[in-house]
């Protein structure tokens, strides 16, 4: 996979470097990417619309200024803790759509072609009964409906949509996935998978043999954008590279990308730092996992 391919998404910039000047010259000069993706935790789509916009401006003159490409937007933690747009109240999943409206307009200020991030999540009373899940699952439908409209007159490209390894969440599984993009296909919204590596190979859910190829195979016609992230099967760790305890093998992953005709499908580092990890180890960690991956991909 060339290293074009290769970009970061900036969690690891949450609640260190918050000057866009500061995480831009970083990922130029110390990383050597050219390639972003702006994570709405250091801006947030809630924000009052024109200090919203202003800022959005001054992110993106930062990228421009350091010749750096905000490909895409994505959930950050903040958002992905409410329960979203599969909340069993109904205003909650209504202001759950507004706030990706918001986050549509922000995208395009940002100049980025996609945003996306997971969809939300059942509470436990409403996963226990198929009724229920049914329910939250067709008001999920209308909401992915609603906002492909608004995604297609925004001129973005596509709703990218992430998988997660929660049976609360919608998609968990690989039968799940296609069950929703046949129906998605059916109600005209554009959008592609963001596979998630890390999630992938979840062996709590998944079992022993829990594998990213399945996932490739499975997927390949809609995988869109990949997060590339480090762990031990057991967790969700987003490790970097190395780590004594993550075993995600890169230039396997890279081999059954090429051999399903991704090459070119972006991928994106996705490596959460603790935030009392101390900045210098942060810093020579996204740096290592940079070089790793690199030369990982091309393998």
């Amino acid at each position: 996979m060339p290293d074009s391919a290769l970009g970061i998404n900036l969690c690891f910039a949450v609640k260190r470097y918050l000057e866009p000047e500061r995480w831009a010259q970083f990922v130029r000069e110390d990383l050597g990417l050219t390639t972003v993706q702006f994570t709405f935790d250091l801006a947030d789509p809630w924000w009052p619309d024109q200090h919203r916009t202003d800022i959005a401006c001054k992110i993106r003159n930062a990228a421009v200024n350091w010749g750096l490409t905000i490909d895409t937007a994505f959930v950050g933690l903040a958002h992905y803790v409410p329960a979203g747009l599969l909340d069993p109240d109904p205003t909650a999943r209504r202001l759950a759509s507004e706030w990706w409206r918001r986050a549509i307009d922000m995208t395009v200020t940002l100049g980025a072609r996609a945003l996306g991030g997971p969809l939300g999540t059942m509470s436990v009373y409403d996963a226990a009964d198929q009724a229920r899940r049914e329910r939250r699952y067709q008001d999920l439908l209308a909401a992915l409906a609603a906002l492909g409209r608004d995604i297609r007159q925004s001129g973005l490209e596509h709703l990218l949509i992430e998988p997660t390894p929660i049976r609360r969440e919608i998609p968990h599984r690989i039968d799940q996935a296609l069950r929703l993009a046949h129906d998605l296909d059916e109600r005209d919204v554009p959008f592609g998978w963001c596979l998630d590596t890390g999630h992938t190979v979840y062996q709590p859910l998944y079992g022993p043999e829990a594998a990213v190829g399945d996932w490739i195979e499975a997927l390949a016609d809609r995988i869109r954008l990949v997060h590339l992230d480090n762990t031990d099967g057991l967790g969700d760790p987003h490790w970097g590279w190395p780590h004594p305890q993550g075993s995600f093998d890169v230039a396997d992953f890279a081999r059954r990308m090429r051999h399903a005709g991704l090459a070119e499908v972006p991928v994106v580092l996705e490596i959460y730092p603790r935030f009392e990890d101390d900045d210098e180890q942060v810093r020579r960690t996204l740096i290592s996992s940079v070089n790793h991956c690199k030369a990982q991909l091309a393998a």
